[in-house]
């Protein structure tokens, strides 16, 4: 089987993946409208994409973007391979490390503000999760980590891809996908670690974990917008690059992840209704950790947080790409 063919076998099992999550949602809980809403923007999408043509003339941006990843399947392999294996070269363990990262970080961190600075404590927060701080930090730091690392390979996808660009026809669009795809595999290999971290504090999984892919591919799909428009931006503003490093470190610190949300001032607390890590990050703890589906409006939230910044980033990515040749 052929990339293409791959790619096209997993959109298809991710639609009825999807639509299967929507229907069990709505069985139920008859008033889930969010899983409706949900499930009827996963049929739009997948009558976007599947008709090649709205008109016998005209293609939809979705059915184009389609047919290029269709035509260049094999590059994006190749390309997709070459990063995840360039990543670990010469390193003793390898892709091992894509599960002793995070938990060296957790350690470390679990360390400090629980026995050093008795965190738990201070924080006086009532949140049930927090009685599985190291799930509940692991889970933050693999989430933001995967999301970063994502982010930072695709930023520089278009500049450092100069002379490719200048020299061979290469639709753009393929550099920070690949970039997301492969820096991807770390967060999902990174899934493995977190489960057994919650094995050992009592966390045996039960039927939630089915709606977890969910929340991947939630998180996923804004990575990809965001790539989209942060490798578009810097061609113009190389600042873009020095910038995004200070501004992804303030907003790991504005996301609950060594701390809960309950720690905030109020004010604080609806302010981080539009901070979409916090949602990614609270989806998958409930379900790693309270072993429950997320409620509907969550998942709507999650949903809507990542359609806008890929549209967002698609938009940028694609008003901007011919003029890419004239800055790099």
């Amino acid at each position: 089987m052929n990339f293409s063919s791959k790619i096209t076998l997993a959109f298809y099992g991710i639609i009825a993946y999807l639509l299967g999550i929507t229907v069990y949602q709505v069985l139920r809980d008859p008033g889930a409208w969010s899983f409706v809403l949900l499930g009827v923007a996963v049929l739009i999408c997948f009558w976007l994409v599947g008709s090649k043509l709205i008109s016998k003339k005209k293609q939809t941006i979705l059915s184009r973007i389609q047919a290029t990843f269709h035509r260049f399947s094999f590059l994006i392999e190749q390309l997709v391979a070459r990063d995840f294996k360039t990543k670990y070269k010469r390193s003793v363990l390898g892709v091992f490390w894509s599960f002793l990262n995070p938990l060296l970080m957790m350690a470390v961190q679990y360390f400090v503000f629980i026995r050093l600075m008795n965190l738990r404590n201070s924080i006086g927060s009532e949140n049930p999760m927090l009685n599985y701080y190291a799930v509940y930090l692991l889970v933050g730091i693999i989430i933001f980590g995967g999301f970063n690392d994502c982010c930072n390979q695709a930023l520089r996808s278009i500049v450092y891809n100069a002379s490719l660009i200048t020299k061979v026809y290469v639709p753009k669009i393929i550099y920070p996908t690949t970039k997301v795809f492969s820096a991807g595999i770390n967060l999902a290999l990174s899934i493995l670690p977190l489960y057994i971290i919650a094995l050992i504090n009592g966390l045996v999984p039960n039927f939630s974990i089915l709606v977890l892919p969910l929340g991947l591919l939630f998180i996923l799909v804004f990575t990809i917008g965001m790539g989209y428009f942060l490798s578009a931006t810097v061609v113009f503003f190389r600042d873009i690059e020095f910038l995004w490093g200070v501004f992804s470190t303030m907003w790991m610190y504005a996301t609950p992840i060594i701390y809960d949300i309950g720690f905030l001032p109020n004010t604080i607390q609806k302010l981080m209704f539009f901070n979409p890590l916090y949602h990614y990050i609270d989806f998958v703890r409930y379900i790693v950790i309270l072993r429950q589906v997320p409620t509907a409006e969550e998942t709507l939230i999650c949903a809507a947080f990542s359609l806008g910044m890929f549209v967002l980033g698609l938009t940028v990515f694609k008003k901007t790409e011919d003029k890419f040749i004239f800055y790099i």
